[in-house]
């Protein structure tokens, strides 16, 4: 990153991004979410303001509204009290984080010290995702070749600029590909006068402190607080390994990785009366869709398994709250693309039923390649380890391992398409898009766990 003088541009572009938590706030002080942890309503605030500041953007460059800072985040502000209104408290159907978590007066000292020790490898992993990206060790070179050149130009446009989509010598950067990452770039870059290329390699750790921040709440909520803990130190050292071994810093995959983190947690819990937990999941599946392509496939999954294994808990109101803010955040984006003349859905790679079968002893021995490649394939195997021995209960856990499955399925199934060669192609994503199961499964194992024995300090689910 630069030094000196020149660090100031860095400063106010990060700086200018602690607007996304006082966006969201107005909706997770509510007290429908009183049953979260306060550090974890702050780190969900940021995750729901960047949904509502990215979809303001979108939404303001459909109708022609110049883009500034104070105006896109009193908007997302604004949206988020409003949305205050699709609540009511009911305290009598929610749990307190102490009533999840247990009395740990009653527990001794080492379940007591439990926690704490996954906070601390979790804090850890998080430290050297943060000296590999202000090394360099961690940058995407995607940053330089569509990121953020996409969020510069918006920036300078002060909207989403159609003309810079349309230019044909930069058809490789995706016209198509959804907006909250280089909305939120341009966001930032609107202040600080430029886009400062150090600052945006530090999301990936920034992002997974807050990952590191939300998840336990919410996970303490969907089960026992120690298996909570468990997954979420374990979810953050391989995100932490897997985004430096496959240099994600400053592309799409840590925003992407912490919105499906939390909206598969929060997916998990109980619904509640009030419609809270609905509507939070439904913003953070927004944020899943509109951060990257493979974004859109996770939040279909994660939905269908949601209303097959919960159906007798659904009705219009809680549908709707989570169906439409995904809805509005990647419908919006699809109208901008379809009414500029720019696009209509995401560039595919061939027709749907031309399926090379005979590429699958390949993809599949390149895919076991790739993944023994990523320390023996540990980041995948120990979440895998972790559900047989937490033994959690098949309707919470339904939701993040069968969307872990489903997403294995599209992505074997999308590399037997088109003309790009599978060993190349494979070599160059899976690490990448495959690291979501990894996590999908350690939260799974997390979710309505009810086996005291097996981890310290754990408590059947009160329900």
């Amino acid at each position: 990153m630069e030094d000196g003088a020149a660090m100031r541009p860095g400063h106010l572009w990060i700086a200018t991004l602690l607007l996304l938590p006082m966006a969201g706030a107005p909706l997770l002080a509510h007290p429908a979410f009183a049953s979260l942890t306060r550090v974890s309503r702050v780190a969900l605030s940021a995750a729901v303001g960047a949904v509502l500041v990215s979809t303001a953007m979108t939404l303001a460059a459909l109708v022609s509204i110049p883009w500034n800072v104070p105006g896109v985040a009193a908007a997302a502000a604004v949206a988020a009290a409003l949305l205050r209104f699709a609540l009511k408290a009911d305290p009598a159907d929610e749990r307190t984080p102490e009533s999840v978590s247990g009395d740990p007066g009653a527990a001794g000292a080492v379940p007591r010290a439990f926690p704490l020790l996954c906070a601390l490898s979790a804090a850890a992993a998080v430290a050297i995702a943060l000296d590999a990206s202000a090394t360099g060790a961690a940058a995407s070179v995607d940053l330089v070749l569509f990121w953020g050149p996409k969020a510069q130009a918006f920036a300078a446009a002060r909207t989403i600029d159609r003309a810079f989509l349309a230019a044909p010598a930069l058809e490789y950067m995706n016209r198509s590909y959804p907006p909250l990452v280089t909305n939120l770039g341009a966001f930032a870059t609107m202040t600080a006068g430029r886009f400062p290329w150090g600052a945006a390699v530090m999301m990936f750790p920034l992002l997974l402190a807050l990952l590191t921040l939300g998840l336990p709440g919410l996970l303490r909520r969907a089960g026992s607080g120690s298996a909570g803990s468990a997954a979420s130190a374990l979810s953050v050292a391989a995100l932490a390994y897997l985004g430096i071994r496959f240099e994600v810093g400053g592309n799409g995959d840590m925003p992407l990785w912490l919105f499906e983190a939390l909206a598969a947690a929060s997916l998990a819990g109980p619904l509640g009366r009030d419609g809270s937990m609905p509507l939070l999941s439904g913003l953070l599946l927004a944020g899943a869709a509109t951060s990257k392509v493979e974004g859109l496939p996770f939040a279909a999954a994660a939905l269908a398994l949601f209303f097959a294994a919960r159906w007798r808990q659904l009705n219009a109101r809680r549908v709707l709250l989570l169906v439409a803010p995904p809805a509005i955040a990647l419908g919006s984006w699809f109208w901008f693309g379809a009414s500029r003349g720019l696009f209509t859905g995401y560039r595919g790679f061939g027709r749907l039923f031309d399926v090379q079968v005979e590429r699958l002893p390949a993809i599949l021995s390149t895919l076991g390649a790739v993944l023994r490649s990523s320390a023996g394939g540990l980041p995948f195997l120990l979440p895998l380890l972790f559900v047989l021995i937490a033994a959690p209960r098949l309707r919470a856990a339904a939701v993040p391992a069968g969307t872990a499955a489903a997403l294995v399925l599209f992505f074997v199934f999308t590399y037997l398409h088109g003309g790009l060669d599978p060993k190349e192609w494979i070599l160059w994503t899976a690490g990448r898009i495959f690291a979501p199961v990894g996590f999908l499964l350690a939260i799974a194992g997390a979710s309505g766990h009810e086996s005291p024995s097996n981890f310290p300090h754990s408590r059947p689910s009160r329900r």
